[in-house]
């Protein structure tokens, strides 16, 4: 997989704290043709205020020679939609000030900015049985695509925590799928029950057909899992992933604990972008 430089062409606002940025150009072309390309992608940051300098290869030339601070520099986002033939994606980015590296780019990008991808790819929820999908804004891009994929016959539920009222749009989806916006008040991501309440209510009427994914903060992600070992979801029905940590920067989280993944839950990918496509 090669570097690629995306040039940001729009930002939209689409909530009071979600940031629409639009990539045009070349980078993009190459980057849709170049391996799997969603529903993941792996972005690099610059330094603030400097230019992007990308890492050298190593001996073997197969894999990045990340130096000093660059592979901190590294962050996985969702790729919200792409068109290959018009050389355009978006990525959706939870706005946070200028509490963190990704937070403060996306806070000050603007028409020409320019951002490093490294690679796309990685597992989605299976289509078919009852969908059951949790998330906290985070997951909000994840789980709109995966909204967008699911077949018209679709049923299933799903439950998305944000900071306030103020969050809440309308979503595309099947008929058969019911949407709750789970609000927190304003308090803090991270700091509160809402989503382990939910499952905690939730009444699963056949847990053998059920389909469930869950990504969002890692004690929430532990929980779920814990929870739909106890309710009889079959391991091979599960996708359940922590996207943050409360504590932890993204690649300490990932160094630690793997983003709370196991090995055995469900691997179905999107049909033309599996990783076997590199």
């Amino acid at each position: 997989m090669r570097a690629h430089t995306l040039i940001v062409d729009q930002v939209l606002d689409y909530t009071p704290r979600m940031r629409r940025v639009i990539f045009r150009g070349e980078g993009v072309c190459n980057y849709a043709t170049d391996g799997p390309a969603v529903p993941n992608i792996k972005l690099y940051f610059p330094r603030p205020g400097q230019e992007l300098d990308f890492p050298q290869r190593d001996a073997s030339g197969r894999r990045w020679a990340f130096a000093g601070d660059q592979r901190s520099r590294v962050r996985t986002y969702t790729v919200r939609w792409l068109d290959a033939e018009a050389g355009q994606m978006a990525i959706d980015f939870v706005r946070h000030g200028d509490e963190g590296l990704a937070s403060a780019w996306v806070e000050r990008a603007a028409e020409g900015t320019k951002l490093g991808a490294f690679g796309g790819g990685g597992r989605v929820l299976k289509p078919g049985g009852y969908a059951l999908l949790l998330g906290d804004e985070t997951a909000l891009p994840a789980i709109s695509d995966t909204l967008e994929q699911m077949p018209e016959e679709q049923y299933g539920e799903v439950f998305i925590e944000v900071a306030d009222a103020a969050e809440i749009h309308e979503l595309r989806a099947p008929e058969g799928v019911r949407i709750n916006w789970l609000p927190r008040g304003g308090a803090p991501a991270g700091s509160t029950r809402t989503l382990i309440d939910a499952m905690e209510r939730y009444q699963l009427q056949d847990p053998s057909r059920t389909h469930l994914w869950v990504s969002a903060e890692s004690q929430v992600v532990r929980f779920a899992r814990g929870w739909a070992s106890e309710a009889g979801i079959p391991k091979e029905n599960r996708l359940i992933i922590g996207y943050w940590h409360r504590t932890m920067d993204e690649v300490t989280y990932a160094h630690a604990s793997d983003h709370d993944r196991v090995g055995d839950e469900m691997s179905y990918e999107r049909p033309g972008h599996e990783e076997h496509a590199h």
